[in-house]
């Protein structure tokens, strides 16, 4: 299985790369008070951001290398195609929830800011609110198209489930236990119910703004034939 968490480093890092040489221009070859300003702080903000998805990414990728590398794992099930595409549905509808939640927050301040630079800064603060604007409504584009890009990706990942004792990958995506944004709440054993089969649900608390944390599950269904170590893994107090 390939670490994709360093591709999407790298390409956190590239994006921050490129906002930077836009803030720069701005400074410096623009005139601040026609808008220049503004496009370079919503240019540095979006550095700082590519900084700190980068940030999350490389921490990510060195949790999936130590898992990957592991000779000591809790758990190793690999599914029929049947079984993941199942499972990567019922993710799919959960990860549009979570961006949808994540949307609400961040274009809401977008549109807020902009609404002030509309009403109160006269005709260089409609330009910059024309421009946050832009840039929310970029944001909601990302937020409906991710999850199917998510959920494409999972249907083509590899049919495995990891499970370690620093977090787990399922789908080809890697959830650590610990990270500044994210971490593991709980772990639970949930019995086969009617077509749908015996699940770990590992349950985790993602950071989505400065006060605001949003709950979300990953269910990895259990292979028939070991749900009593499913039922161990669960009962790990130190996991």
């Amino acid at each position: 299985m390939q670490n994709s968490q360093w591709k999407w480093c790298h390409r956190s890092l590239l994006f921050g790369a490129v906002f930077s040489v836009v803030c720069i221009y701005a400074l410096y070859f623009t005139d601040g008070f026609s808008g220049g300003y503004a496009v370079a702080f919503v240019s540095f903000f979006l550095v700082a951001s590519a900084v700190a998805v980068a940030v999350l990414f490389f921490h990510r990728a060195k949790v999936m290398d130590g898992i990957l590398n592991s000779s000591q794992l809790l758990a190793h099930w690999t599914y029929s195609a049947e079984e993941a595409e199942q499972s990567a549905r019922r993710e799919y509808a959960d990860y549009q929830e979570r961006n949808h939640a994540m949307f609400l927050v961040i274009g809401g301040m977008l549109a807020f800011a902009a609404l002030i630079m509309i009403i109160f800064a006269g005709e260089e603060g409609r330009l910059t609110g024309a421009f946050l604007l832009a840039v929310m409504a970029l944001l909601f584009a990302v937020s409906r198209i991710a999850p199917r890009i998510a959920l494409k990706y999972a249907l083509s990942s590899p049919k495995d489930a990891y499970i370690a004792d620093d977090g787990i990958i399922y789908e080809g995506a890697v959830y650590p236990f610990q990270s500044f944004l994210m971490r593991r709440d709980g772990v639970a054993f949930s019995e086969k119910e009617g077509k749908k089969p015996a699940v770990l649900v590992f349950s985790f608390t993602q950071l989505v703004g400065l006060s605001i944390r949003s709950s979300f599950n990953i269910e990895i269904p259990v292979p028939q034939g070991e749900e009593e170590k499913a039922r161990r893994i669960a009962g790990r107090e130190s996991l």
